[in-house]
């Protein structure tokens, strides 16, 4: 590829620019104040939109019990979205739809510097039309933040080559990135390096010195909020996801080595890990191409893998920049790639979002330059290119056979005129079919996924296009059984609506002076429809899950004796799945210590409020347990 100087930006490329961004704005934000979002995450936003406590710690509950499982930065943003417009699911959904709108046009800019306006634009479309990217966009997942951020850090790369001081800034993006989701931003690095060594200027001593400063700085950004945490001096929340509280272990355990390695380690481990292989498909070579993976991410990688391959064939000669566009983003896919192809630990297919700006980026620059080879044998690449992602497109197409039919055909028609045009010479025509026959898939995927009304499961575990929950049914159902799994699925999707039964347990629960409300004993799903709609001090009993030790057993009768703690509330779907599985083990059987040793104390020291004391309604919120008076 041969790039010329950087010219201005025109009108007309500025009104495409804004025409794709309408277009991703349309996409992500249609119906946006219907979506539900994922409830873990909302609950601990509206907790950190009005307790400064929650806000700083990233924690759970106001009564300041539990974090979540992630760093704070992509919740801060959906906090300040909330404090603008009031707690509605709507003002979250904004704050991501703006979030990715932003780095369709970051996308543009840095592949503008690297590869001229064509690239560019067409690169900020085939973001904007990857699946995944519009599943996480119309979610509450920080992986949307991550995204923006780890861009920015590539257009500090992509002007440091002319300015070393800009390696700084993107040092700061990806530390940023690391107070978004922690060790996922760091996925990036290798090929952001890489990119300034080969192409900056200077000599290679003064290349590694701007080098090892823009690593200090990452470092310095990415540690500032965990060392906050570890020398507080005042009280906090315990870390969620962990054993001990300790924020360095969610760093590099529970979202770092334990997603890579797996194993039954750390909170939760087994059922986790059950749940995590189960949804991302097996590792492998071919993950990222399987069912639960490739509709999402795989339509233009092959297509981007080849475009980096001829790069590499044709490098000698390449300008400076132009072959620091090809390390950073070839760096980025491959790095990326491996990672999420190999990890044998939780892994879901909305992770890959992270691979879609490499991938959008790779492919836009393989289709133009192939474009322009029209003499010799070269002339051969872009037809071949659009026929083999055609065919892919088909078999990704054909996993959902009753999902538009006719769709998988028209993709193979309109590859096969592409291929003709070019053949005979009518490069205008194939250019523009070709590119149909390339983006008529995943848009589809996209289009659905904006009209599609969601639910409270699916935001757990977003993807785009024909919806299935076949799989969680199925990991529920193999542990807990199958009729208590369809109540547990029913249960997770009411997250939303606080039931009659519900508020008046919370009514009886707040005629107590003390400091925790009511605690929900089994995690987060069961605390999530009082957080998101009253401000009560209500909190889990062991985080997420209930397995962590937020409290331990040993500490609820210190709670209960200092007045931090009276109700406790079992859900009543847990009493259903207690019941359904007496008698036979589960996969998270052996994961459950410190719940299991809650819940004895409690049937032990604590008395069930008769509901008739309650309410009308009470006994379908659950059991409620007055650990004030002992049996």
């Amino acid at each position: 590829m041969v790039v010329v100087a950087e010219v201005r930006t025109g009108r007309r490329e500025w009104t495409a620019v804004g025409v794709i961004s309408a277009v991703a704005a349309v996409a992500w934000g249609w119906a946006l104040w219907s979506r539900p979002l994922q409830p873990y995450y909302a609950a601990a936003v509206h907790s950190m939109s009005h307790d400064g406590t929650a806000f700083l710690f990233a924690g759970f509950d106001p009564a300041g019990v539990v974090t979540v499982d992630k760093p704070p930065l992509a919740f801060w943003t959906q906090a300040l979205g909330v404090a603008v417009f009031g707690f509605h699911p709507w003002a979250i959904a904004l704050v991501q739809v703006v979030e990715g709108v932003a780095a369709v046009l970051v996308l543009h800019r840095v592949v503008r510097r690297w590869a001229g306006p064509r690239t560019a634009l067409l690169a900020a479309a085939l973001f904007a039309l990857t699946p995944i990217t519009a599943a996480i966009n119309r979610d509450n997942l920080p992986d949307t933040l991550l995204v923006l951020l780890l861009l920015l850090a590539a257009y500090g790369v992509t002007r440091a080559i002319d300015d070393a001081r800009w390696l700084a800034w993107a040092g700061v993006f990806v530390g940023l990135g690391f107070l978004t989701k922690m060790l996922a931003a760091w996925i990036v690095l290798p090929g952001l390096a890489a990119a300034y060594f080969v192409a900056a200027p200077g000599s290679r001593g003064r290349r590694l010195a701007w080098l090892g400063l823009a690593g200090a700085v990452t470092l310095l950004v990415s540690l500032a909020w965990p060392v906050v945490v570890t020398v507080w001096p005042g009280a906090k929340p315990f870390v969620g996801s962990t054993t001990d509280g300790s924020v360095w272990q969610l760093a590099f355990g529970y979202n770092g080595v334990s997603r890579l390695v797996g194993g039954t380690t750390g909170v939760g481990g087994g059922y986790s890990a059950t749940v995590g292989a189960a949804l991302g498909g097996d590792a492998g070579p071919l993950r990222l191409f399987d069912a639960e993976v490739g509709g999402q991410i795989a339509w233009l990688l092959p297509l981007a893998v080849v475009s980096l391959v001829v790069a590499a064939c044709r490098a000698r000669g390449a300008a400076p920049r132009t072959k620091a566009g090809w390390v950073l983003w070839g760096g980025w896919l491959i790095v990326g790639a491996a990672v999420f192809s190999f990890t044998g630990g939780i892994f879901h297919a909305y992770y890959t979002a992270e691979l879609a700006p490499a991938i959008a980026a790779l492919a836009a620059a393989g289709l133009v330059t192939a474009s322009s080879w029209s003499r010799g044998r070269a002339r051969f690449v872009l037809p071949a290119a659009v026929a083999g992602t055609a065919v892919l497109a088909f078999v990704l197409l054909d996993r959902t056979p009753d999902w538009l039919p006719w769709l998988r055909y028209t993709v193979l028609v309109l590859a096969l005129l592409a291929v003709v045009a070019a053949l005979v010479r009518a490069p205008r025509v194939a250019a523009v079919v070709g590119l149909a026959a390339v983006v008529a898939g995943p848009a589809a995927f996209v289009a659905d996924t904006a009209v599609r009304p969601g639910s409270v499961l699916q935001s757990a575990d977003p993807a785009a296009g024909p919806p299935s929950t076949a799989v969680l049914h199925t990991v529920f159902s193999d542990n807990i059984g199958g009729s208590a799994a369809a109540g547990y699925v029913r249960f997770i999707d009411s997250a939303y609506r606080l039931s009659p039964g519900q508020r008046q347990v919370l009514a009886f629960a707040q005629t107590s002076p003390a400091d925790v409300t009511l605690a929900v004993e089994g995690g987060s799903y069961g605390a999530e429809p009082f957080l998101l709609n009253t401000e009560a001090r209500v909190a889990p009993l062991g985080g997420y899950l209930g397995f962590d030790p937020a409290p331990s057993a040993a500490q609820l009768p210190q709670w209960v004796a200092a007045g931090k703690l009276r109700f406790v509330l079992l859900p009543q779907v847990f009493v259903d799945i207690a019941r359904a599985g007496a008698g036979r083990p589960t996969a998270a059987a052996g994961d459950a210590g410190e719940l299991t040793r809650r819940v004895r104390w409690e049937a032990k020291h604590c008395r069930p409020v008769p509901p008739a004391r309650i309410g009308p309604d009470a006994a379908t919120a659950g059991v409620l347990l007055d650990c004030g008076v002992e049996l």
